[in-house]
């Protein structure tokens, strides 16, 4: 038995050497047939811009409150539909919101008011519309100034905490 193992070992490191030994076949690669470089993007299917197309109407990488309209119809010199003697003269403070609520950041407190379904951030002495200036802001309410020197208290809309 202890003849066996040297012999076994023998003859597995001469075929180990034998295949060491041996001409190993050529390893080639072969190279690709040549094909015509196709860029990355095909700018064939790129939709060109067509000719006066309008420049957006916002940029959304660049917070900005939205632009709301200049006037209520009856400053611009509209008259409002009347209902009878009553409705002929035009509303002293034509203006309509609700506010959502405040935030205090940084000693200033930022009113957020909807109008026209959009939510804008409001401080104190910004205008909402021409002639229309935002004059306190608490917690629980907005006072607005508006172009006759009347004012109006907007109490907050919502849950409260």
């Amino acid at each position: 038995m202890r003849t066996e193992r040297p012999a076994v070992a023998l003859v597995v490191l001469g075929l180990l050497a034998a295949l060491a030994a041996a001409p190993q076949p050529a390893r080639t690669k072969k190279a690709p047939a040549a094909a015509p470089a196709t860029p990355l993007v095909r700018k064939d299917l790129l939709a060109a811009v067509p000719e006066g197309v309008p420049a957006p109407r916002r940029d959304i990488f660049r917070p900005q409150s939205p632009r709301l309209p200049a006037a209520p119809p009856a400053a611009r010199g509209q008259a409002p539909k009347a209902r009878g003697a009553a409705a002929s003269e035009a509303p002293s403070f034509a203006l309509d919101l609700v506010y959502v609520g405040s935030i205090k950041s940084g000693g200033t407190t930022t009113a957020l008011v909807m109008r026209n379904g959009q939510t804008t951030p409001l401080a104190v002495g910004d205008e909402i519309i021409p002639g229309y200036k935002v004059l306190r802001i608490t917690p629980d309410e907005i006072e607005v100034e508006g172009p006759k020197s009347e004012r109006r208290t907007f109490t907050r809309q919502g849950d409260r905490p």
